[in-house]
């Protein structure tokens, strides 16, 4: 099944592009959790909403670091 919305289509063109980004907190500390997690994630979501891309997918794992599909 073919997902059509995240295609781009270009003049000579069609493509779609996709990152996979991962980054932890300093020291592997655990403080992605409760409301910091809450705030982060919403923070992230309104930066994608103002320079026009979309998160399509983004977890939180142990607490320590985060998975960003854009």
């Amino acid at each position: 099944m073919k997902d059509t919305k995240r295609i781009t289509y270009g003049r000579t063109s069609v493509y779609n592009l996709n990152y996979h980004l991962i980054w932890g907190t300093k020291y592997r500390n655990k403080v992605l959790k409760g409301h910091v997690e809450e705030v982060l994630k919403q923070s992230l979501y309104d930066i994608a909403s103002k320079y026009g891309f979309t998160i399509a997918h983004m977890e939180i794992g142990k607490d320590d670091h985060i998975y960003l599909l854009v």
